[in-house]
């Protein structure tokens, strides 16, 4: 398809997942699917009252794929009401992830007389307060009901202790590396908007970073909820840094890098080397292993028309593989005048699917473009030339 093709199949077949009566505010999704039931589960911040970027809400969409009118949202934590966060500056950087426990709810039938196992699934909302400490809250599939909201808990020195940004800055320091403040008035906030993806060794791996500072590799243990530090990358992010892991190396992309912005690692994020630069605008970046490939997903600048912050309007979908950015060649370039800002693509089953927050409600509030939260269908997509 041409790229005013590509535009016209993603904006004509979108439909709002997120609470648009109850919030002003919708942005930065996240998602996750559960693969027994073709539900996706998509977390995200919100606002009742404020206008772009307030971050008074952090909020469950629950969504059926094949009938995402019949979405609902769940909160899951609010400023002023739950207790954890009752006194937060601003509750920022979710994620989430899908995993099963060892219980099996039902055997079930699946094809030609063989039955498969259905086992217990939960999905786990992680989210960070005030800029200091992460905590993280489990969804109960079968029951439709969280569970308490807890510490994310990490593994520092041998001691298990509360993950805050004071852990991370002493794990900067300890690697030589400085430039992330903590005790200033206005301090970096740590931050992990990547995806935990679980690998066969059992553990879930994705960067975490901040305002600025260098990007950290982190794992959890699939099935606990303790932190552990790998590595990192000698290289200045601003907010976000992205992860991939395709064909056993792992891949990053850094928001706001100077020079070098795309990175690769050959042991699993304990050190990385310089693959070269992607020209992108300042907002989220993604990369996405697919059928084997590598999606990187950027955002360029002075696209026009536009009525929302310069680079917010638009996506270009790359693909391929290795760490030489030449060969990677381009999927689709889509824009909308009204933003496509913190898009999540990701894959069911060969599907892709993308979640994005835009200015469609209230383009005269503000230019963020982080008013409603959109769901569309990509399709599979071909990854040979």
């Amino acid at each position: 398809m041409t790229n005013d093709e590509w535009t016209r199949h993603i904006l004509d077949h979108r439909i709002a997942i997120s609470d648009t009566v109850t919030f002003t505010d919708s942005e930065a999704p996240n998602s996750c699917f559960d693969p027994d039931r073709g539900i996706v589960y998509t977390v995200y911040t919100a606002s009742r009252r404020n206008y772009g970027e307030s971050g008074d809400i952090v909020a469950l969409a629950i969504t059926p794929l094949t009938q995402p009118w019949r979405s609902v949202t769940k909160i899951i934590a609010e400023r002023g009401i739950t207790p954890c966060v009752k006194d937060s500056i601003k509750i920022t950087n979710s994620t989430c992830y899908y995993y099963q426990i060892d219980e099996t709810l039902y055997t079930a039938k699946t094809h030609f007389g063989q039955r498969g196992e259905i086992k217990r699934g939960y999905v786990r909302a992680l989210f960070c307060s005030g800029g200091w400490d992460y905590f993280y809250v489990d969804y109960d599939i079968q029951n439709e009901c969280f569970g308490p909201i807890k510490h994310l808990q990490c593994n520092w020195n041998e001691t298990v202790l509360d993950m805050n940004a004071g852990i991370y800055k002493q794990y900067l320091e300890q690697n030589g590396l400085t430039g992330y403040d903590v005790e200033s008035e206005t301090p970096d906030r740590i931050i992990m908007s990547d995806k935990f993806r679980l690998q066969p060794d059992g553990y879930r791996y994705a960067l975490a970073t901040a305002i600025f500072a260098q990007p950290v590799v982190v794992r959890i243990k699939d099935g606990t909820d303790i932190l552990e530090f790998v590595g990192h990358i000698d290289q200045c992010a601003q907010y976000e840094a992205q992860s991939a892991i395709v064909n056993g190396k792992m891949y990053a992309i850094l928001r706001g890098s100077k020079g070098d912005n795309f990175f690769m690692s050959e042991n699993m994020g304990k050190t990385f080397r310089p693959c070269g630069r992607i020209e992108f605008n300042t907002t989220r970046p993604q990369l996405l292993p697919y059928k084997d490939k590598l999606l990187i997903a950027v955002s360029i600048c002075g696209i026009t028309p536009n009525r929302v912050r310069d680079g917010r309007n638009n996506i270009l979908l790359l693909c391929g593989e290795g760490s030489d950015l030449s060969k990677y060649r381009e999927i689709f370039h889509v824009a909308d005048s009204l933003g496509f800002v913190y898009y999540d693509i990701w894959d069911y089953k060969d599907t892709l699917y993308m979640t994005w927050s835009n200015a469609e409600l209230y383009v005269d509030k503000n230019p963020q473009a982080k008013d409603l939260i959109w769901l569309t269908r990509i399709g599979e997509i071909k990854t040979e030339s």
